[in-house]
């Protein structure tokens, strides 16, 4: 079985790299290996954003989010300086998701056999 991490720092709703990851980490799970966790930083915290209401005609991110780490208990954590920046409270957090430092970052990779980073790209 390998351990596997992802990082995030892309948009939520600007690129698909949410839809990505789900889509992938599922695929991953299904061939009987493991996520770790989720590691969210840059403008990638607003995807732990729960309190918003986004209509019929979008995809709720945050829920899909929400629903991944519950069933897959994969830990999902923002970092606590960009959370900081954008002014995001804990009280708009999905249900599953909590702050940590740089520190947990290293901690996540270390404990993983593979780590994959979503960025926005060029």
């Amino acid at each position: 079985m390998v351990t596997f991490s992802f990082i995030v720092s892309a948009e939520p709703y600007k690129y698909e790299a949410l839809d990505t990851l789900i889509n992938l980490g599922e695929a991953i799970i299904s061939k009987g290996h493991r996520i770790l966790g989720i590691f969210f930083y840059g403008s990638g915290v607003y995807s732990i954003k729960g309190d918003r209401e986004v209509g019929n005609s979008f995809r709720n991110l945050p829920k899909r989010l929400l629903e991944f780490s519950n069933k897959y208990q994969a830990k999902v954590a923002a970092c606590s300086t960009w959370i900081s920046i954008t002014g995001i409270k804990s009280s708009e957090f999905i249900e599953s998701a909590c702050i940590e430092g740089l520190g947990g970052l290293s901690e996540l990779i270390a404990n993983s056999d593979r780590v994959i980073f979503f960025g926005p790209g060029r």
